[in-house]
């Protein structure tokens, strides 16, 4: 009911023209589920205190781990200062191996898996994404980063396009234990998600984290690694949504 009243509340000031105000989402999660934040990392030292701390502050979250992924820099230490725990990696194994050594490592039932290269992300972003898998409303929330600066068209079609293939969702344990093991590795995961949801007719929610962008590859590592970086996800992508619709 607090939900609602808050939604409501949102509305109301919205109309008289009060227009910085995030969404809040004052629930319980009274079924007392326990909730882990998995954040596969590497070389994401410029901002993984950001998305560590958001996710410190975010309601019904009991843990964050941070799976640094063989990262040659701060990446650990970083995260660990912030309030994370942190399993470090020898080499880099990609992300969907992250991610699974990362839901091996808690008991919970319920993941919030971020990305953790994201700039301006807030706790009421992840909780926007936790309360409607918390709430039984949808077995799968995904949320993808803010496009609306390219107009109204473009946002919605850049949402289609780009939600299958976000790193940052909520999910069910059971679903993820069901997805076969040779789809979670590096970027067929998230394409391997979205696809075994649909196929099993799960119910799915798309978000757009306002104001939440991406630190660009070609940032993070100089242009030509990051392209070369930018590359590889996108192929791998293209390689896994070929694999998945093969019979």
């Amino acid at each position: 009911m607090s939900f609602y009243i808050a939604e409501y509340v949102r509305l109301i000031l919205k109309e008289v023209s009060i227009i910085i105000i995030p969404e809040i989402y004052l629930f319980e999660n009274m079924e007392g589920k326990k909730v882990a934040a998995i954040v596969p990392a590497f070389n994401e030292e410029k901002t993984i205190k950001g998305v560590v701390e958001a996710l410190l502050e975010t309601k019904n979250i009991s843990e964050v781990i941070v799976v640094d992924d063989g990262s040659l820099d701060q990446t650990s230490k970083i995260a660990k200062e912030a309030g994370a725990r942190v399993i470090k990696l020898k080499e880099n194994k990609g992300k969907g191996t992250a991610l699974e050594i990362g839901t091996r490592s808690t008991d919970a039932e319920i993941f919030l898996f971020s990305d953790a290269d994201l700039l301006g992300i807030k706790s009421f972003h992840f909780e926007r994404l936790l309360f409607p898998v918390l709430e039984s409303e949808v077995d799968m929330t995904i949320g993808t980063i803010d496009r609306r600066n390219f107009g109204k068209v473009w946002a919605w079609l850049l949402l289609k396009v780009e939600s299958p293939f976000a790193g940052t969702r909520v999910l069910k344990r059971e679903f993820w234990e069901s997805v076969p093991e040779e789809f979670k590795k590096e970027y067929f995961v998230e394409s391997a998600l979205t696809y075994f949801a649909k196929k099993r007719n799960l119910k799915i929610k798309n978000f757009i984290l306002e104001g939440v962008f991406h630190l660009i590859k070609e940032r993070k590592y100089g242009f030509s690694l990051g392209v070369i970086a930018r590359t590889k996800m996108f192929f791998q992508i293209i390689i896994a949504n070929i694999l998945l619709r093969l019979p």
